[in-house]
This record gives structure tokens, sequence and C-alpha cells, in this order.
């Protein structure tokens, strides 16, 4: 890894880290303060006191913390006094401001404390519901008391608040049981039940009535609108409390929407419809031949859509849609006819789409020539159509005549020497070929290939040998194998071979059967075997169904028959007969067949009908029918016998227990042939009975109320009314005492009834309640009974800063009614509210020691007093704001703020002394001499001689050589000190640096002092080499035995230029590992490496990888050394090390497929060359020339030349028509080409260290497809600078060529070859080059006569 992508080339632009401000307590340099807080009672009472030292700074002072004491029977007169700060103390220091000591005092006052009670009640019963609670305070303050929670009540107050007065005070709380509204809603549906009340601690049982949604199913209920499950059903015991609202839960009901082709195929998959959610339909599209699909009907004989694919479906139903088709009007297509160099072609003929079309018989005629017939290729050779045969393609089309040349006239060409052939004078066509030589000896014929076999013939007169071919002269043999197959092979009798794979058939069998036994005899291989004779027993069900299988019977073994019984519906199996009319069974089944021959066994039936039950359920009534027995087939008349039930009515029967309408009548006919039963229908009509009410004296009678059979009734919840009386509830007695239902009560007699109230006489009693009208202590309620004076309670409420004048039966009387005590006569309730007179309190203002105090304020009790925004003067010191005391060094309260205490008061200014004054001092640098891009520690002390005030963002500078080099802020507390500390990376400087901090530099003249806001100090730089190097990625194959070459990037990561006198080198190591001991390959070294500032170079080196070494790891590894690269800030990179593994030296040559006839499976006549690839690669380095570092481009190619080929010396009926060789398929080609390497035009040749040339070369053919795989390319060699096809063993003296096989294609034939294995700075090299085209007319054949037939 770099140490850094940059260097900073400027002198004066360096890079800083900030390390942090460091803020040192002053205690470091020792300024003590003692301090004295006392303890006492607005009176003067000394309750205590607490002394202390602690540092004079002012950061260290404010962050003393001291908690007041509590004193039993006294309060915090002010509660910001509960914890005395440093900045609350009044600290004094000695004249000089620069003499860091004092002391500092402070007063902290307690009134007397009072207690406020609440007692906390059931409302019903007066029962105490919690323990009481108190609060403490002192006159004038404000209590808070929070009502406790109790699980199931509710509070009549949920607080009790007011103010302390000169006493205690106490109050009572109420608590009522919860109740709790249960909603429900229909959530999309309709007849929702209405809505109950639960109350806390008793559980309510759910209404049992159901909503209703069209579409839906109801599930029940539940909290959620969304919910998808239910949580609670009709009539289920709800215990929860808290207000609810249940939602019905709903399920969708859903439909499926199926697709049908109707004579197509393709028809899309089913889907499923939730109601009134609309899918889409498919854009698939079903297809049939002949046929336009138009969309989708509702019915499969549909001539127009209702649907089309990619539309919406809404309709709330299941059903299919089928397919709808418009018949395609037939298209037609033309047959024309070529004569192709011929005269006399038939006229064109017009073919109907899907109908067979008879080709002319008319045939063209061509002097020479014999007509084939008809292709479709102008250049075929057979015919794919006859003079009337049939054309069936759906497709117009041009038939092309094909001729054979029928040779009629011949010329004989003598090539050379003794070689000749007979030449057709009309297609130019070698009819035949022979030489001169012989005659011949002959050896014997050996096996050669799956369709050949080989024997030399050498000619008497000379050495002249030759190698002829001919086909096998094949039979095919059989060998017995196993009981099953024998083997067959093809046997050539002429080389005494098998040709071909063998193959294992089965026995082809004649057999003849005498006396139960059948010998069978393989015609072929003679295996012979003999076996029993076998017959057939096959099974009839004779109609029936699930007849057993058929079985095999053995020449004299008895059968045991199959015990599987076949079925058919009213019939009764008797077994088995040979005849299909038999009445009765000569076989049973499973029982035994003992004649020796096959036979059908046909199932024997007797007719017996089924019979059904018909079943009653009265289904809820009573006298259902007994049961009915029905026959197949025979109408049944239903019984006229009826049930009964109460208060519905019989309307006949159903088959479904919940129908509302009857499928059959009493006495009706059913036809059904299957078990049934049948359920009661009714028809709901209920008696109804009447509820009269009689007031009995009272007045008020509620409604008469009708009640129906079976269904509870909730009893009128209106109440009569009678003066001196209370109403109990309702009784069937008029002279009843005691109530017998109560008013909302159930009633569930079947009877109509009169029900009478029930009275009791009660005198009348008032209430008188009493409200301390915003005070507290307020008196308990009293009960005045009717024309019984009342004595008014005597105890008085109290109200803090308001004194108690009586009572009024309104809140807002100014004068009183009644008195504590006095008496109350009137004969009615009523609340008596305290009548209070508010008091008042003066705030005064003292400037303290200034001018300008603002004038008193007035206060009323209760109520907050802002305080004026007038400030007195005093020079030469902040005002700070007012405080109680005179004497006080910390504010109270500030100008604008709230006075709420309930007293007189006089403020007095609080001031302080103000010094305007900062210093800087201590300047280090840490250490003062450091190398180029190092690294050193800056640090400072600044001062506020303030020792009264805070000053925040004074800014300080840091400058480098005059200029600014860091600037920060410093917020100082009173009397702050603070150390400034950060870490400065000298970058490229060199030589004596200065640097000077300042503080407050802009307002320095300001300050009381102004000689100490900078001071100075100097450090010096060295200069330093700082290198690194890495890999260069480059692409490339490591074959065994070659050269290759490694590169590496140097860099620069210094802003000077490393030059020679440097001295700064490049050692190269390739190793591997040998059972972990280092071996070297290759050591070299790279002096005087030039590098730019901030930039890199490039260095490269070459070396051999091992012969006979594939799979092995090597290492290369590089490293920049320098006389100082220890002393660099990161030298771990200045090595880097890469791994490779060599790969083997594949040497490829292809078979010999000279005289191969047969098409290899994946041949293409139409493979396609590799594209030319160049070969090319370039580079830039630095190199040290005329005292200065030069950037030079690099770059080579391989040359721009084309492998040449060319027949082969054997080749003798080639012929070169202009630039191209014209040849036979058969004969081999030799090949020539030199991959030289060159400079790549615009740039400069390397030197030789810098490049390999290329270090295999190899040739790729059509044939093969041009495939890289071994075997199907040639390796070449090197010979006399030239790379050409290694010596082949099967040509002629061994001459360099590559044989073109017979099957190649008539055409053009392409060498594609390829120079690889070129390494340079930039990477491995490969270049592929095209040869020149050949072109391929006949094959070896066509020049000589192959072998004896």
């Amino acid at each position: 890894m770099k140490k850094n992508a940059i260097r900073i080339l400027s002198l004066f632009l360096v890079v800083m880290t900030l390390v942090g401000v460091i803020s040192l307590p002053v205690s470091a340099y020792s300024y003590p303060m003692n301090y004295t807080i006392t303890y006492k009672t607005k009176s003067g009472k000394v309750l205590g006191t607490n002394s202390g030292t602690v540092d004079g700074a002012a950061e260290t002072r404010n962050a003393l913390r001291i908690t007041s004491p509590s004193y039993a029977g006294y309060a915090l007169s002010n509660y910001k006094d509960s914890t005395v700060t440093g900045s609350m103390i009044s600290w004094n220091f000695p004249a000089s401001n620069y003499v860091r000591h004092g002391t500092g005092s402070y007063t902290v006052y307690y009134e007397p404390a009072y207690t406020a009670t609440v007692r906390f009640l059931y409302g019903d019963s007066g029962r105490s519901a919690a323990g009481n609670k108190t609060a403490t305070g002192k006159k004038g303050d404000q209590y808070y008391i929070s009502s406790p929670r109790i699980t199931g009540y509710t509070p009549n107050k949920y607080s009790v608040t007011g103010y302390f007065p000169s006493g205690d005070v106490s109050d009572t709380v109420y608590y009522y049981e919860n109740t709790y509204a249960i909603a429900y809603n229909a959530n999309g549906g309709s007849g929702a039940p209405a809505n109950q009340v639960k109350s806390h601690f008793t559980p309510l049982k759910l209404s049992t009535q159901k909503p209703r949604r069209t579409g839906y199913t109801f599930l029940g209920w539940s909290t959620s609108s969304t919910a998808t499950t239910a949580t609670y059903s009709p009539g289920d015991t709800y215990t929860n409390n808290g207000r609810v609202t249940l939602y019905a839960v709903w399920a969708s009901k859903t439909y499926t929407i199926s697709y049908d082709a109707n004579g197509g195929g393709g028809a899309p998959g089913s889907q499923r419809k939730t109601h009134d959610i609309k899918i889409l339909i498919p854009t698939v599209e079903p297809v049939r031949n002949g046929y336009t699909f138009l969309g989708w009907g509702v019915s499969k004989t549909s001539t127009s859509p209702t649907y089309q694919p990619g539309e919406w479906y809404y309709s709330n139903i299941s059903r299919t849609l089928y397919a709808v088709w418009q018949k395609n009007a037939p298209t037609s297509y033309t047959v024309s006819y070529d004569a192709n160099g011929g005269s006399g072609a038939p006229g064109s003929q017009t073919k109907t789409q899907d109908i067979t079309l008879t080709l002319s018989g008319t045939k063209p005629t061509r002097s020479g020539y014999t007509f084939l017939g008809w292709a479709t290729s102008s250049s075929a050779t057979s015919a794919s159509y006859q003079p009337g045969g049939s054309y069936t393609a759906n497709a117009s089309v041009t038939l092309y005549a094909v001729w054979s040349c029928n040779h009629a006239s011949t010329k004989t060409v003598w090539d050379t020497g003794c070689k000749w052939r007979k030449v057709c004078n009309n297609c130019g066509v070698t009819v035949s070929s022979g030489t001169t030589h012989g005659p011949y000896t002959y050896g014997d014929w050996v096996f050669y290939s799956g369709s050949q076999h080989s024997r030399y013939k050498t000619c008497i007169h000379g050495d002249y040998t030759t190698t002829e071919y001919a086909s096998h002269n094949t039979s095919n043999r059989y060998e017995q194998y196993s009981a099953s197959q024998h083997k067959r092979y093809s046997y050539c009798a002429d080389c005494n071979s098998t040709v071909g794979s063998v193959s294992y058939e089965g026995h082809t069998f004649t057999s003849t059967t005498s006396n139960g036994q059948t010998v069978s005899t393989c015609s072929q291989c003679g295996y012979t075997k003999t076996t029993a004779q076998t017959y057939t027993v096959s099974y009839n069900a004779n109609g029936g169904y699930n007849a057993p299988a058929s079985q095999t019977k053995v020449h004299g073994v008895t059968l045991a028959l199959s015990s599987s019984i076949p079925y058919r519906f009213n019939y009764e199996f008797l077994g088995w007969s040979t005849s299909s009319t038999a009445t009765k069974a000569t076989y049973a089944a499973g029982g035994s067949y003992t004649g020796n021959s096959s036979v059908i066994l046909y199932a024997v039936w007797k007719y017996k009908p089924a019979t059904y039950t018909v079943s009653y359920d009265a289904n809820g009534g009573t006298g259902a029918p007994g049961r009915q027995t029905k026959t197949y087939g025979v109408t049944l008349t239903l019984t006229t016998i009826q049930p009964t039930r109460r208060n519905y009515l019989f309307l006949g029967w159903s088959k479904d227990r919940n129908a509302t309408s009857a499928s059959y009548a009493a006495g009706g006919s059913y036809t059904d042939n299957t078990d049934v039963t049948l359920y009661a229908v009714w028809q709901y009509n209920p008696e109804t009975y009447t509820i009269r009410y009689d007031t009995n004296d009272g007045t008020g009678a509620p409604a008469n109320q009708t009640k129906t059979y079976g269904v509870p009734l909730t009893l009128s919840a209106v109440k009569p009314t009678r003066a001196g009386y209370e109403f109990l509830g309702w009784a069937t007695s008029r002279n009843a005492t005691t109530s017998e239902y109560a008013p909302g009560e159930r009633y569930t007699d079947e009877a109509g009834v009169t029900l009478y109230a029930v009275w009791r006489y009660i005198p009348k009693t008032y209430e008188v309640k009493y409200d301390a009208n915003g005070g507290g202590n307020t008196p308990a309620r009293q009960t005045k009974t009717e024309n019984v004076t009342l004595i008014l309670t005597s105890t008085i409420p109290t109200r803090y800063g308001y004194t108690f004048r009586g009572w009024a039966t309104t809140s807002t009387a100014t004068t009183a009614t009644y008195q504590a005590g006095g008496s109350y006569t009137a004969n009615e309730s009523v609340t008596l509210y305290a009548v209070w007179e508010i008091e008042t309190y003066t705030v005064s203002f003292d400037a303290n020691g200034g001018s300008g105090a603002p004038t008193s304020q007035t206060k009323k009790h209760g109520q907050n007093l802002i305080l004026t925004v007038a400030i007195p003067t005093r020079p030469n010191h902040v005002f700070l704001g007012w405080a109680t005391d005179s004497s006080a060094k910390s504010v109270v309260y500030a100008p604008g703020a709230t006075y709420t205490a309930e007293e007189d008061v006089m403020l007095y200014a609080v001031w302080q002394e103000r010094n305007y004054d900062f210093s800087v001092s201590d300047l280090t640098v840490t250490p003062d001499e450091i190398e180029q891009y190092g690294k050193v520690t800056v640090k400072f002390r600044v001062d506020n001689w303030d020792r009264n005030l805070p000053y925040a963002n004074i800014p300080v500078e840091v400058l480098l050589n005059g200029t600014v080099i860091y600037s920060t802020t410093v917020n100082f507390s009173a009397y702050g000190v603070q150390n400034i500390v950060f870490t400065l990376n000298v970058g490229a400087s060199l030589g004596t640096q200065t640097l000077v901090a300042r503080i407050n530099w802009a307002d320095h003249n300001s300050e009381t002092r102004t000689g100490n806001n900078s001071t100075s100090a100097t450090f010096t730089v060295k200069k330093v080499v700082e290198t690194s190097t890495s890999t260069v990625s480059v692409n490339g194959e490591y074959t065994e035995g070659s050269q290759v070459i490694s590169s590496f990037y140097v860099n620069n990561e210094g802003s000077s230029d490393v030059l020679p006198e440097d001295n700064v080198s490049f050692d190269f190591l390739v190793y591997y590992l040998d059972g972990g001991k280092v071996k070297t390959v290759s050591q070299q070294t790279w002096d005087k490496v030039v590098i730019p500032a901030n930039g890199r170079n490039l260095v490269y080196f070459k070396w051999t990888v091992p012969a006979d070494s594939a799979g092995t790891t090597y290492f290369c590894k590089g490293t920049i050394t320098h006389e100082n690269a220890g002393k660099e800030q990161n030298s771990d990179n200045n090595t880097t090390e890469y791994a490779v593994v060599a790969t083997d030296y594949v040497f490829s040559q292809t078979p010999n497929t000279r005289f191969e006839k047969n098409v290899p499976a994946g041949y293409s006549p139409n493979a396609t060359a590799p594209t030319a690839k160049a070969g090319s690669a370039t580079w830039n380095m630095w190199v040290y020339e005329g005292g200065k570092l030069v950037l030079k481009s690099y770059g080579i190619t391989v040359g721009n030349t084309t492998p040449t080929v060319t027949p082969g010396s054997g080749c003798l009926t080639a012929e070169k028509v202009g630039a191209t060789w014209k040849m036979k398929s058969g004969y081999g080609i030799t090949l020539n080409w030199n991959p030289a390497l060159v400079a790549k035009s615009g740039y400069i040749m390397p030197g030789t260290d810098a490049y390999t040339e290329a270090q295999e070369v190899y040739a790729t053919f059509p044939e093969f497809g041009f495939s890289t795989a071994n075997e199907k390319y040639r390796t070449l060699e090197k010979v006399g600078g030239i790379y050409q096809f290694i010596a082949n063993p099967n040509a002629d003296k061994n001459e360099r060529v590559h044989f073109i096989p017979v099957y190649v294609a008539n055409g053009s034939y392409t060498v594609s070859v390829t120079a690889t294995q070129i390494w340079t700075p930039a990477g491995m090299l490969t270049a592929i080059r095209n040869a020149n085209t050949l072109s391929i007319d006949g094959t070896v054949y066509d020049d000589y006569y192959q072998g004896n037939k």
C-alpha cells in the first residue's frame, strides 16, 4: 500500500491533524479559594454552616456542588438553594487581577414547614380505597398530591392542589367503578347488534345477533377492521376492560374461471376470483391451425367474444370461457421451374396451403447430360423431387434441374511421366486416370479402417511402393451367446478381420410343437431350446367391469382360476362359463381349470335390483314418520304422516336441514336411486303475549309490551312516580310490598300478565355541600331533613394569601350570606362557596452602589409579577441582575423575570468587575529537527486574566513562516487556562521553519495589556526519500521451457525526482519451494532506477520458466532499495511478490484423415476463420538523458505479413488461377510464415531485453472448425527463420505438408495461423493471421484408381 497518493509540492502547504484543544485546570498552578455557607432562618437563627477550599480557576470554582441539609420543621425559603453551586457563591478577590486567590460566602434561608393530607375513599361505601398521602411546604408554597391509580375505578379528582396557609390542610378523593361501552361495527355489512355496556368486574355475554353481507361469510368479531380471523364469536363471554369496537370479520367467497381452447391448444390455466375483486384475463392466447383467435365467449358455440385477453373480469360467478375462432382463408404458393443450363422447363404451378401438389411430369433436356430430377439449389448434384412427384411444403419455391454428364466424349491428358488422365470434353471432369507403373507385386490385405483394408503395391521395375485401399468384402457371422441372445458381427474374408463393432441380438426361433412340448431353434446361430406348451385363459365381465387379468396355463398342469370377482350394477355374480349366454356357472372364482386349450370365460349374472332407505327427521319437531324402502327404478310414494312443532307451520320435506322451502310434499313422489334423509321444513309462526303496567296510584306507567314465544322480553326501563314514595319495582299483585321484577329486567314466562308498581314512603332530605372556592380544608357535606333547621359546620376553610369572610350561594360573591356555625332552614339542597378577600405585596429595588434603581412594584397574591426591565448603572462594572441580599454575588432574578413569592421584598443589584486581558505563552515544537513529510507536535498555552467573566469564541492562530496554517476559537471560563496541542505534517519543506502563535490578535490593542498576545519558536526540516513498488498486472501463460517477462512499477512518494546519484536499485528474484527450502531460478538487479517526483516508472526482467516443470508454483519477488530505505515512514511497501503456476507445453498434430471419405460428426463446410489479430503492445518509461528525466513511449507489433499456403509437391493436378491455387482434396499443402516483430507505428522499437520472439506458432483448419483442442491443430516448426509444418511421415519423403481430408467440400479453403508466447513488459502478445485462400474442386479419387474391388 502506498504511504501517500500525492505529495504536496508547495513549501508552505502542510497537512495538519488536530489532536485536541486541551483545557487544563488552574489547580495545576495552585490558586486556593476558601468558602463558607451559612444555613439560618429568616429570623436570624443559625441552623448550621459548611466550609471548604477550592481551586481559584473559574471552571473549577463553578463546578463546585454542595447539597443543602434538611432540618426538621423547616423548609428552604428558595428551592434553588437545594444545591449551592460555585457560581452562586459570592467570591472576593484581592485588588490585583493577576493574583489568583481569595474567599467566598453564601447564606441559605429556611422557613417553618406545614403538612397537606388527602384521604382516598370508595364513593359507594365510604370504605378506604388507599392510604393517606401528604405533602409538606412553607407558607405560600403550592402543594400537589396525585390520586393513586386503582384498577377498575376512577377518582372524582385526579389530583389535589393548593397553597399552604399558615397551618396544615386536608381533603378527600372518592372512587367509582369503571364501565365501558362495547360497540359493534358490521364492517361493510349490515345488521350489527346494538351497543352493550360492561362493568369492570363483571364478565359480559356478547350479543348473539349476526350481521349480514352479500358475497361474504361471517366468521365472528375482532378488534381490528382488517382482521382475517375472528377473536370472538356471538354469545362469547367478554372479560376485557376498556372501550372497544368489535368489527365483523368476513371471508370473501371465491369463484373459478376456467379456459377451454375449444378445438385449439395452449389455453391458459384456470384462475381464482375473489368476490367483488376484479381479475385480469391472461394475455396468453390459444392457437388453432387455420384459424384466427377472436377472444373468449361464455358458450362453446359462441361466434363473437364476450371477453378479450388482458381485459378485467368483474362477474361474481364461476364459469368456463371458450375460445372463439374464425376460420382463415387458405394461402397459395408458386412453384417455378428452372432448366439450369438445359431447356424445356415446365411452366409455374400454384399450390394451396395444406394441399399436396402433384409436380409437372414434363422433363427438360440438355445435350450430353441425363436429367436426374429437381432440387431447390442450382448447384445440387442429387435430386430432391421427381417429375409427377408430390410437393407438400407451404412455401413458394424455384426447382432447378439436376444434371448428370454422360461423358460421351473424352480425351487423354498426360500430366507427368507415366501419369495420364481421361478428361470429359463436355464437362472437363477427369473420368479416369492411370500410370505406366507395373506390373506390380502385392502384399496381403490388412485391416485399415472401419470401411477399408489396405495392402502394399510395389512396382517390379523399381523401388516405387504405394498403398492401395479397398472396401471390406463383409458378410454377417453369428455366434451363440446366451439363451436369449447371439453375437452378430461383420467379417471380411479378404483381410481376415472383424469389421465394426459386435452387436447382441435376440434369437430368431423356428418352433415345432408335439405332445405339449415346443422345440425352438435359432435360424441364425443354431441355438435350440425345449419348453412346455402354454394356453391363455381370458376373462370377459359380460356386461360388468373389473374382469380379472388373463392367466397362462401350462400343458398338463392344473390352473387355479383368479379369485377376483367382477362387478355389475343390480346383478349378483354366480361364477364363470365358456358361454356368454349361460345362466349357470361352470367354474367358480378361484376354482380349477384342467383343459389343455386356450379359453374365454364369461361372467354369469343373476338380476338383483338395489334398494334404498328414505328416512325422516322432524328437524326440531316431533312425530317424524318411519323409514320407507325404495326399489331401484321404481317410484316411491312418500308417507302422508306429518310431524308437529309448537309455533311452527309444516311446509313439507327437503334434503337440506336448513331449507326454507319444501322440495317434497307429504304423499308426493320420490324417484332418486339413493339413500336419503328428508328434513321437515318449518315456517316460524310464534304465539304472542301482552305485558300491561299499572302504576298503583302513581303516574307515568310504561306502555304495554308484546312478548313473542321463545324470545326473552326486556321489561321497560320507564319508572312511574308517586309523591312521597320510592318506586321499588314491579309485582304481579297490587298489594305486594316487595318487587318481583326490576325495570329493564328480562321476562321469560310464556303468558300475558299485569305488573303493578310497588311503592315505599321515604321522608325528603336535602344536601348541603361546601366548596372552599380556591382554598383548602373544605368542610364535609351535611344532610338536612325536611322542615328541620340545620346548624352549619364550624369548620373554617383556609387559603394562602386570602382572609375567610363566610359562605355564599355563588362562587363569585364578595359578601357572605351565612357564617360558620350559623343556621340553614331552607328545604332544598345547596352548595355554599367560601367568600375570600385577597392580600397584596410590595417589590422594591436598591442600586447597591450604582444609580438609577427602578421604582417599586405591587404584586397581588396568586398572580405572577413581571419584574421591570429597567436596570441601574455603575462605572467599570457589569450589571448581572437582582438578589435578595446586598452582598450577593449571584443573581436570583433577571430583569423581566417572573416574581412569584407571596411576600414583600427588597431586591439588590448584583455587580461584577471586568478585566479584558488574554495572553499566549510556552510555545514548543517537538521534535525540533524532523525529516521531510514527518510530523511534529505543536503545543502552547493561552490565559484569560478576567477573574469574573467568561469569554466565548476568542480567536487563536498559528503562522508558519508568516502564513496562517492553523486557526481555531477558544471558550474561556472566568480566570480560565487552555493548552492547545496539534500535529503538523511538515510536507516538502526544507531548512529552518518559524512558528508564531497569537491570541485575539485583531483586537489585542483593546486589552488591558498589549504585549503578551504572541510568541514564537523554530524547528529544522531535513530531506528524505520515500519509495514503494507494486506489480504490473499482465495476462499470459507461463509455459514450461519458455521465456517470460515480469514487470513492476516503482513509485516515488516524494516531491523530488529520484535520480541516478540517489543509487536506488531494484532486485528481482524468481524461486520455488522444495520441501520448504527456497530454490532460486533467476536473480537480477536493475541499477540506477529513476522516478519522477510524485510519479512512477517501470522496470522489467526476462527469465526462463524451467523445462518439464508444469504444475510448479514460482514466486516472483521485487524489492526497491537504497541506503536510507530502512528510514522510510513505511518501508513495508518496498517489496511486492506474486505467484504463477507453470503450464504444460502442448505439441499438437492432427491425425491422418487424408482418405477419410465419411464426413465426421460436427463437420461444417461453412466454418468461419478466426478474426485476424494484430498482436501489439505499448508502454511508457522514464529515462535519464542529458541531465534530465525524459518520458519515452515504446511499442512493438507482429509484422503485417500473411502466411503462404501452396499445394504440396505430390499434388501434380493443382493449377494457379490468377492469384489463387486450385486443387483437389486429399492432397497435401505446405505453409510458410515469419511472424517477425517490428516497431509499432509512432513508437520506439525497444531493445531485445524488453521482448521475446514468438515461442509457439500453430495452424488451425476449417475441417476441424478451427478448433484449438488437442489433435485438432498443428504445432509449427521454425526452419531457417520460417515457421512450417513438421515433417509428415504419411507423405512422400516426409514432406512438410498437411493433407486436406477427402470429405472437405468444394469451395474456399483457408488455414489460420496463430503466433503466441510473445512477452513484453505490458504482457503476453498473441497474433492471428489467416493464410491465402485455396480453391477446392474435386478429390484425389478423381486422379487415382482406388485399390482392387
